[in-house]
């Protein structure tokens, strides 16, 4: 038994490290409801094309943590039914983007995933929602339930990695995703007792706090094709066989953010501008002081993705309709700036106090994209 230990340490160590299958049953929160999984492996079976796409932060986009592209766990899925199905057409979508968290996401799903037509999604919240400022399970079920929503057959799975210190947002999102009938596959509960016990280094799966190098995606991908090869095995043999599917429930939290409107800056028409600039169609930008920038948006939840410069901290008021002008923060730049709002359109003015204004042309406030919930 000791022998068969150290073999499995050091294949767990190797440089494409692969879960073991104590790994692989941990991982497995929730099978969930089988329907909508099925639906999709069905169709490849079939020979028809398939989609799959991801949606989330850096860890999921990839970034400078993963050298090879082929070792994302989003392509690693993809690989899994072109292998699986031979001659098989597959797309894959990632849309993953650093620093942001299902704020942001339930705005831009329906743009970048559901646009794309995709038959299976990967959700990938668990680090950037677990703020330590704000629960987003609001924001979190508005992405839910726009993909299945949009499709009675796309299979949704949640995805649920960690930081360095195991911390996660898993508690929210698996009840969620209990309530939705969601497989649900956690990175953290398959890898943490290996961390702990020492079998495993962080430093073999990770580049940092909190994003897996390629040996952690390769460990997430196994995770994942492990969990598709359970589904692929109960697969009834004839389509005539296949589950119905669920109606889906009733918001367990909220819809708020089920009804979402984006604008990105190459979007935004501007009511009223004083001392605020449009750059390259891709960002806003502000040093001066006094700048304001005035625009209208639906909804009763705002959010607005801002970057404002520690020299600037404290330096930035949001008016609403007209209201007393609020602080806002450098944290929580996929946070909401207004809440609890009236529904229909708002007038917003982005408002910049003095600050000093240093040589380096990052000193300024920027503003990326903006939009409402609740619509």
């Amino acid at each position: 038994m000791m022998g068969l230990m150290l073999l499995t340490t050091r294949t767990l160590l190797a440089e494409d490290a692969r879960p073991t299958e104590a790994m692989r049953q941990r991982s497995l929160v929730s099978a969930g409801d089988p329907a909508r999984m099925q639906a999709v492996l069905a169709k490849a079976r079939r020979g028809e094309p398939v989609c799959v796409a991801a949606i989330g932060g850096s860890i999921t986009a990839g970034g400078a943590n993963t050298k090879d592209p082929e070792r994302r766990y989003i392509r690693q899925v993809a690989q899994w039914f072109e292998q699986t199905f031979p001659g098989l057409k597959v797309r894959m979508i990632n849309a993953g983007i650093g620093a942001t968290n299902s704020g942001y996401g339930a705005l831009r799903v329906q743009r970048d995933v559901i646009a794309h037509q995709p038959d299976l999604v990967i959700v990938e919240y668990a680090v950037n929602d677990d703020t330590g400022i704000a629960k987003l399970d609001e924001s979190y079920e508005g992405v839910l339930r726009q993909l299945l929503n949009s499709s009675t057959n796309r299979a949704v799975v949640e995805l649920f990695f960690m930081h360095k210190d195991g911390h996660n947002a898993q508690p929210e999102q698996t009840v969620l995703g209990r309530h939705y009938g969601l497989p649900m596959i956690s990175f953290r509960d398959a890898v943490w007792p290996e961390l702990e016990s020492g079998r495993l280094k962080w430093e073999t799966i990770y580049d940092d706090v909190v994003h897996p190098n390629d040996a952690g995606h390769d460990i997430a991908s196994g995770l994942l094709r492990g969990f598709l090869d359970a589904a692929l095995a109960g697969l009834p043999e004839n389509d005539r066989d296949l589950p119905t599917f669920a109606p889906v429930p009733a918001p367990l939290i909220s819809d708020t953010f089920e009804h979402c409107t984006l604008f990105r800056a190459a979007d935004l028409k501007p009511l009223a501008s004083q001392g605020w600039t449009c750059v390259n169609s891709n960002v806003w930008e502000c040093g001066s002081a006094g700048g304001r920038l005035e625009y209208d948006v639906p909804g009763t939840v705002l959010m607005l993705g801002r970057s404002i410069p520690e020299v600037a901290a404290n330096r930035v008021d949001i008016i609403v309709d007209g209201g007393e002008p609020q602080p806002v923060s450098r944290a929580g730049h996929n946070l909401p700036i207004a809440r609890g709002l009236p529904k229909g359109l708002h007038r917003v003015a982005v408002v910049v106090r003095p600050f000093e204004v240093a040589d380096d042309k990052a000193e300024k406030v920027r503003i990326w994209w903006g939009g409402g919930a609740g619509l």
